[in-house]
Parts: structure tokens; C-alpha cells; sequence
């Protein structure tokens, strides 16, 4: 399909728009995990935890909503934390290809997160973006379909026109995939998505 087909880019967030610091994030996915289960924080925990993040697809939300916790738990856990301390931009280029991407299409965001308090940290402008959907908007976190489906319905345009850009090929692309939008891989390549990006300023050339 011609470039020109895509109308609207939404953006995964962590490892998309911002790497997290992985020490701080894991500490705190281990103390949470420990907290519901009742359990310390050791190796067998750790290890255990870390099973559950491959086997849904390295989403942290999806875990604890497996536990039976609210779909925007995870994303109210990680705001008790100085932004700060867990996320940094992924490029220094980021905020600038935003602004050019915007006077083609208009940009969203689509996170397990709520942003409210993180792209203010990143020097990002929230009102660069036409929508911003997080994890208290959804009944279930990515990679269910429900978050994909909304970027269909607020966007107000056919599935095939929208472009979803992450770094996780289960969690992002292929849930994408899945209900006609198309998907682009940030950072890296693979077959397995529509678009790759090796780097941000990249994603401008599906324009030219």
C-alpha cells in the first residue's frame, strides 16, 4: 500500500517514546508482584515474575490484570514514582519529528500507562497529540484487542489508513495486525510488521 494511504500515527509509548530506567522499573514490578502475592522478594519470585512477563508478552498491566486487578493498576503504581526516575526520552529527536509529523497527519498515543504526569517529565507536549488513551479508558490492557479497537473508533477512519508504531512485536504489532491497522516496528526490523524503523526520524519517509 502506498504511503499515502496512512491518515493517522498512533504511538506506543515505554521503549517507543521513552526507555525506562530497568533497574527502578523492576524493582518496582518485583515489590508490587510481591505485595499481591504475599510473598518476598527473592530469586524464585523474581524468576517466577519474569516468566509471566514473557508468557503476556512483556506486558507488566497484563500481569496484574491477570491477578485480578484493575486494568489501570499497573499505571497508578508506577505514578506513585517520580517520572523522573523511570523514564528518559528514547531520542533527542523525538519531540522535534512529532512536530513534522503533525503538519502531515495528526499523532496519538496509545500506553497500559497514564501519561498525565510522564511527557511533562520528557519535555513533550500533550497537545501535540489528538488523542491519548491509557489503560483507565479499557477494560483490559494490551496486548487484548480492546485498546486497538478504540484506536479505530477515535480516529473515525477505516483501520487500514491508521499506522500503529511500538517496539514489541506481541504486544504491539501483532495485536495491531490483527484488527487491520497497520503496524510499524521502531528501533529494529522484522518481517512480521509493515513498517521498520532503525531510527525516529525514519518514520518520516514513508511520506517522501
Amino acid at each position: 500500500m502506498p504511503p499515502k494511504i496512512i491518515k493517522h500515527i498512533w504511538f506506543d509509548f515505554s521503549e517507543t517514546i521513552a526507555c525506562i530506567n530497568k533497574k527502578r522499573h523492576d524493582k518496582l514490578c518485583y515489590e508490587t508482584y510481591a505485595e499481591i502475592i504475599k510473598k518476598p522478594v527473592n530469586k524464585k519470585l523474581i524468576s517466577e515474575y519474569k516468566q509471566l512477563y514473557e508468557k503476556f508478552n512483556h506486558s507488566n498491566s497484563a500481569i496484574f490484570y491477570s491477578l485480578g486487578q484493575a486494568s489501570n493498576f499497573w499505571s497508578e503504581r508506577v505514578n506513585t514514582v517520580d517520572p523522573s526516575e523511570v523514564y528518559k526520552i528514547a531520542d533527542k529527536n523525538i519531540p522535534d519529528v512529532l512536530k513534522k509529523i503533525i503538519e502531515i497527519v495528526p499523532i496519538s498515543l496509545f500506553s497500559n500507562l497514564r501519561l498525565d504526569r510522564v511527557l511533562p517529565s520528557l519535555h513533550i507536549d500533550s497537545k501535540l497529540f489528538a488523542n491519548i488513551l491509557g489503560s483507565d479508558m479499557l477494560k483490559k490492557p494490551k496486548p487484548a484487542l480492546d485498546g486497538f479497537y478504540k484506536m479505530i473508533e477515535l480516529s473515525g477512519i477505516p483501520s487500514q489508513e491508521i499506522l500503529y508504531i511500538g517496539d514489541n512485536i506481541g504486544k504491539d504489532i501483532l495485536p495491531a495486525k490483527k484488527v487491520g491497522i497497520k503496524a510499524g516496528l521502531i528501533w529494529k526490523k522484522s518481517d512480521q510488521a509493515d513498517y521498520s524503523f532503525e531510527k525516529f526520524e525514519d518514520i518520516l519517509n514513508i511520506f517522501r
